[in-house]
């Protein structure tokens, strides 16, 4: 556990205006409820800091590394709490006469980086060798998972070369760090993958040129963070068929449909909590699960078009953290949304798809501009 104690410049702000600041690093193991204590709250006090937090932010997801700080007055009272957690959001909240709570995004500062290495033993090896976030392996298989298992054809001596970007808080790392591309040489061709950005919403694979998947997605750029098929189920504990891929999102996060379409069905569901479930041409259907909350706008066989926001990114129904489950149907049956190209999104129009080709070209120039000035 690490704690930073009141010292002298805590001794200062107690002579300019009667308060003490107490802070701690979350590590493995700590409640909010313990850290309150420790910092010498008493029940009702760490009762009300608890509450606050607590309408604002999960607390199931404290985690080590989260940040705590405490003002309090000389008898023990809190004046402000804030808890900064992983991505650099702040829950800062005030006591006395007007008290309130506020979620207040961070102000990062966005770093280019690149890097590029050989696979030899493994894609997490390589990475971790050459000073590249090992988290972009599941990033690459993930994406990658309707065109081919990178695991399996992955033999030693293929290149690849990728472009993310990682996010500061005044000099400090905070979050997590966002691929934006990758190019893989393997046996079979050149691929190369464009992420979507925070204002995008479709991602592309191409082969030696050549545009081969395209995968409209319902929330701008976020990440997959499970696959589609059997699966060791995070709450059950045994495998289980994942009849759809998930997105990392913040709570809240805006949710759109991905094609246009009439609305089937809005409301709570065994397992996959709060929903939309939309009908599309071709026996076509989607599926958002686990929302926070509906769209009070729309109802139940409104027609709509692609881009609709339809709800805000939760974690109702069986679920251990906010995201986003979305599946694609076809005949009532499931189907991977990645490997399936029967649904389109705007996106897909032939205007953008022209474009794509200068995206990569951009990316490939940028990322031989930054390995270039690293050496």
């Amino acid at each position: 556990m690490t704690t930073t104690p009141v010292a002298a410049s805590a001794d200062i702000l107690t002579q300019a205006d009667n308060t003490v600041t107490w802070t701690q690093v979350v590590d493995t193991g700590d409640s909010l409820s313990g850290l309150l204590a420790e910092a010498g709250l008493d029940t009702g006090a760490s009762t009300e800091v608890t509450g606050a937090i607590g309408s604002e932010y999960d607390l199931r997801l404290l985690k080590p590394g989260h940040n705590l700080k405490l003002t309090m007055s000389q008898d023990g009272l809190p004046r402000t709490a804030t808890l900064e957690i992983e991505d650099g959001t702040l829950i800062f909240v005030t006591f006395g006469a007007a008290p309130s709570v506020q979620r207040l995004a961070p102000d990062l500062d966005s770093i280019r980086r690149a890097g590029e290495t050989t696979i030899e033993s493994s894609i997490y090896t390589a990475l971790d060798d050459a000073g590249i976030p090992t988290r972009f392996a599941t990033d690459l298989e993930l994406i990658l998972a309707g065109v081919f298992d990178l695991r399996t054809v992955l033999s030693g001596g293929e290149r690849i070369r990728l472009l993310w970007r990682e996010y500061r808080s005044e000099g400090r790392v905070v979050g997590e760090p966002t691929i934006d591309f990758a190019q893989l040489d393997l046996a079979d061709g050149r691929y190369e993958i464009l992420w979507p950005n925070d204002n995008s919403w479709r991602s592309m694979i191409f082969k030696d040129g050549h545009l081969v998947q395209t995968f409209v997605q319902p929330i701008r750029g976020a990440r997959l963070s499970s696959a589609f098929g059997l699966r060791m189920h995070p709450v059950h504990g045994y495998m289980r068929m994942h009849s759809g891929v998930d997105f990392a999102a913040a709570q809240g996060a805006v949710v759109e449909t991905t094609q246009s379409g009439k609305i089937a069905f809005m409301g709570e569901r065994s397992g996959y909590g709060l929903l939309v479930e939309m009908e599309h041409e071709g026996r076509t259907s989607t599926l958002y699960a686990h929302l926070s909350a509906l769209n009070e706008a729309l109802q139940v066989g409104q027609r709509v078009a692609a881009g609709t926001e339809i709800g805000r990114v939760g974690s109702t129904g069986t679920s251990t953290a906010p995201h986003l489950h979305y599946e694609i149907h076809i005949d009532g049956r499931p189907v991977s949304p990645l490997a399936d190209t029967r649904l389109h999104g705007p996106d897909n129009s032939t205007p953008q798809a022209a474009v794509s080709p200068f995206l990569v070209d951009s990316m490939q120039s940028e990322l031989d501009r930054l390995l270039a000035s690293r050496g």
